[in-house]
């Protein structure tokens, strides 16, 4: 395939950066501001909590809005690089990616029931609506876009470990701004550390299959199990203080450690390539 020049996307480090802010304020900041803050949050009791912000009281809500802006962001993408890119919302795989996903999302589920005995019960409705701001938010940003983009620069197996790790540590760090939300620094920490540990297994099912449903519905289904805590429901998902469910989910980031580790093996990773070749019409040696 004769290579196209997309300036500060063929830089493979750089452009999954600009695509990841590209993603946020799509979905974090215009859509969500719109459809979440000022139609949602007005429409449905409890969809938006009070914030303070430097100082000043404002309206939190995100969730639809998210999600829309997410799936907009995939579709500029995807046409900005049409017809070359076969996409990354697709129903091929869907089921494989699902079923590859379990062995990390099961323990998360276990620890999050544990945690509604512990902490009781909030809103299952918000809290469905609310998990849709991570699930498609935080998987198109850290994910979706950029893991394509780097294997269209570099596809090669160095380039599938280099996203892989990329996407993962840059989706847990990311977590540490939790600090700034009012959660306590150590257990901003072990959530970071969680965060790598089930990204590394969500961003190999999406290496795996080149589809990034399977990742979008199993991180919306981990969010949607924890915002039905009364606790984090009813503080827009930031967590105070540790149970003895979240130790659950905390050795459910190291089963997605050990299992996304697995799954991009050596001695798969050739497969990868040819699939991401596949997706981006590359011949030859590239």
């Amino acid at each position: 395939m004769k290579e196209r020049n997309h300036k500060l996307l063929d830089h493979p480090v750089l452009g999954y950066f600009f695509l990841a802010i590209f993603a946020y304020v799509m979905s974090s900041l215009i859509f969500s501001t719109i459809i979440d803050s000022l139609i949602l949050a007005n429409i449905i009791p409890g969809y938006g909590i009070e914030v303070y912000t430097a100082g000043q009281k404002a309206v939190a809500a995100s969730g639809v809005g998210t999600a829309v802006g997410a799936l907009a962001a995939v579709g500029i993408f995807c046409r900005w690089f049409r017809p070359s890119f076969d996409g990354m919302l697709k129903k091929k795989d869907l089921l494989t990616g699902l079923l590859l996903l379990l062995p990390a999302a099961i323990p998360h589920w276990i620890g999050s029931i544990v945690s509604w005995t512990e902490f009781g019960t909030a809103s299952v409705l918000l809290a469905f609506l609310r998990a849709l701001a991570p699930g498609f938010g935080e998987e198109v940003t850290f994910r979706g876009l950029g893991v394509a983009n780097y294997l269209r620069r570099v596809p090669t197996e160095k380039g599938v470990a280099a996203a892989f790790w990329l996407s993962s540590v840059v989706f847990g760090a990311v977590h540490m701004l939790n600090v700034g939300s009012g959660a306590p620094l150590g257990i901003s920490v072990l959530q970071s550390v969680y965060a790598i540990g089930i990204g590394m297994a969500l961003g190999a099912v999406y290496l795996r299959t080149g589809n990034l449903w399977p990742s979008i519905i199993i991180h919306t289904s981990l969010d949607f199990m924890e915002f039905i805590r009364s606790d984090l429901g009813n503080a827009a998902g930031v967590m105070s203080g540790l149970g003895k469910g979240d130790w659950i989910t905390v050795a459910a980031g190291l089963a997605g450690c050990i299992w996304g580790l697995y799954l991009i093996r050596p001695s798969k990773r050739g497969c990868i390539v040819e699939l991401w070749k596949g997706k981006w019409q590359i011949t030859g040696n590239n």
